[in-house]
């Protein structure tokens, strides 16, 4: 296939399969429930491989979700619904601050 030994086969392919699934999850592709499996997915890698820099990606992530759910907390008309929002809002923030806490200490 390639004269690269097949670690570095493997981290190129990976790094790649990686950033597109990190790009995928920012631009809101696919329904929450898949991006929350490629997010969970993401957060068991991230510590694996700190060379991809995945606590980053998953930072712009869940400010980009958070994002996405603001627009729909300016649509909700019943208040249960707002308090919903506001709180998934909340804790995609949450996170984000902290992947981003974790990507400064690398």
């Amino acid at each position: 296939m390639s004269e690269l030994p097949v670690t570095d086969q493997k981290s190129q392919i990976l790094s790649g399969v990686v950033k597109t699934l990190l790009d995928d999850l920012r631009s809101g592709v696919g329904d929450r429930d898949r991006r929350r499996q490629v997010e969970e997915w993401m957060r068991s890698l991230a510590e694996k491989y700190p060379e991809f820099h995945i606590e980053v990606g998953l930072r712009d992530y869940y400010l980009a979700e958070a994002e996405r759910l603001r627009g729909d907390f300016a649509n909700a008309t019943e208040m249960s619904e707002k308090l919903a929002l506001a709180r998934s809002i909340e804790s995609f923030l949450d996170r984000a601050a902290e992947y981003d806490r974790r990507a400064s200490e690398r």
